[in-house]
């Protein structure tokens, strides 16, 4: 048995305590307050007129509605658009004709809808209860009443039922509440920041899905022996994986702050390297929806230092983020050593154990000496801290990371 910190909250949880979940509504509610305060003027005049009414039902669902109308609100093809609308990356117009269409089905599909309303712009896709539909060309409107939601395709003179579209189900369970997506409508996902990688395309880079279910199987399984308190938080953080192609020799992975919950990651042979990103991803799931409350560092924007795992200069918020995502996989490495798991013995895997022991160790010395914590940060940072140190305390005696030279950390990206 591993000997590590009781709890970690935003790290590494302890056995059944969840607080993700909570986050996540938090978020969508915050996304919701700004749909709801967003003024009209300025916006093209067909959307600046049906924005009133789709707001005034937007808000009497929530009133309606509580848990079960965020619930519509935290599905990807909802908040990822009003997150991108938060923070500026795409205009108010782009934003609403993305998120209203689903989230005004799903409210109404509830029974949550609070008046007939009649959305009479482009729908060019839906999200619904885990099925998709997207229309070429796209559909006309929607009508929403008490009866359900109805769908105006582009060459019926009547709505048709809303049940009566061509859905279908783009989502492979992998367990633990996660999938394998064949369907993203990020408006982001083509916007890179890793200087290696050219966007995030979906591809399944010509292997079958059956490849990548088993694949990731794996990689979960693994996690599920290393680290089985940290899948149990799982759910609430990380909902679909998105295949962005295959890479024998490296491994890539993203995610956006305005995506929570939503990763992208191309397939690799070794189960282990897609372990790490499966955790190092649903770890910014965590830190990204706790920086929409909290700034968690002060100076997190305006510090910028060399990384300890990319060859760029970064914000040192994106220095917490890499600390924050690598510190549970050095656990996973510990618990599968403790395990006496086969992947876990030989030289690579020490290799690698210790590699991820010194880029952390570079990472909280960036941290302990520039970071300005903000309350929540300072109880983040202190709880990552400890857990690093002890993780380090457990590491191979032949194996010291202090051994190790500076450099890039080579695996999962920090995308």
């Amino acid at each position: 048995m591993m000997s590590l910190p009781e709890s970690a909250v935003y790290t590494l949880p302890a056995p059944g305590e969840r607080r993700v979940g909570p986050l996540r509504r938090k978020v969508a509610l915050l996304a919701a307050r700004g749909l709801l305060s967003l003024s009209p003027r300025g916006l093209p005049p067909p959307m600046a007129r049906v924005l009133p009414g789709a707001q005034r039902y937007v808000e009497g669902a929530l009133r309606r509605g509580g848990a079960a109308a965020v619930e519509q609100l935290v599905v990807p093809e909802v908040l990822t658009p009003l997150l991108a609308l938060q923070s500026g990356a795409i205009s108010a117009e782009d934003a609403l004709s993305s998120a209203l269409p689903s989230l005004l089905y799903g409210l109404c599909a509830g029974g949550l809808g609070p008046e007939d309303l009649l959305w009479d712009l482009p729908v060019s896709h839906l999200h619904h209860a885990g099925r998709v539909v997207a229309f070429s060309p796209p559909a006309s409107g929607l009508f929403l009443a008490a009866s359900g939601p109805q769908v105006r395709a582009h060459d019926q003179a009547a709505p048709q039922p809303g049940a009566e579209a061509p859905w279908g189900t783009p989502f492979t369970p992998l367990g633990h509440g996660l999938s394998l997506a064949l369907w993203d409508k990020n408006p982001l996902s083509m916007l890179e920041e890793h200087p290696d990688k050219n966007g995030n395309a979906l591809s399944l880079g010509g292997r079958g899905p059956e490849e990548w279910r088993e694949a990731l199987g794996a990689a979960l399984g693994l996690v599920e022996v290393g680290l089985p308190a940290w899948l149990g938080e799982l759910p609430d953080t990380l909902s679909r994986l998105v295949p962005v192609g295959f890479e024998p020799e490296r491994h890539l992975s993203a995610s956006y702050r305005e995506a929570p919950g939503v990763a992208y990651l191309t397939l690799h042979p070794d189960p282990l390297t897609l372990a790490e990103a499966i955790i190092h991803e649903a770890q910014h799931s965590k830190l990204n929806l706790l920086s929409w409350l909290d700034p968690v560092l002060v100076n997190g924007r305006t510090t910028w230092t060399p990384s300890p795992v990319r060859p760029d200069l970064r914000p040192l918020m994106g220095v917490l983020l890499a600390v924050h995502a690598f510190v549970p996989v050095a656990a996973l490495h510990a618990g599968l050593a403790a395990a006496d798991h086969p992947i876990s013995r030989g030289d690579p895997a020490r290799r690698r154990r210790a590699e991820v022991l010194a880029s952390n160790q570079r990472g909280v010395e960036v941290l302990r000496r520039l970071a300005e914590p903000t309350a929540i940060g300072r109880r983040l940072l202190d709880e990552l801290y400890a857990l690093h140190f002890a993780l380090t305390d457990l590491s191979p005696p032949d194996h010291p990371p202090a051994a190790l030279s500076e450099g890039v950390l080579e695996g999962p990206s920090m995308g």
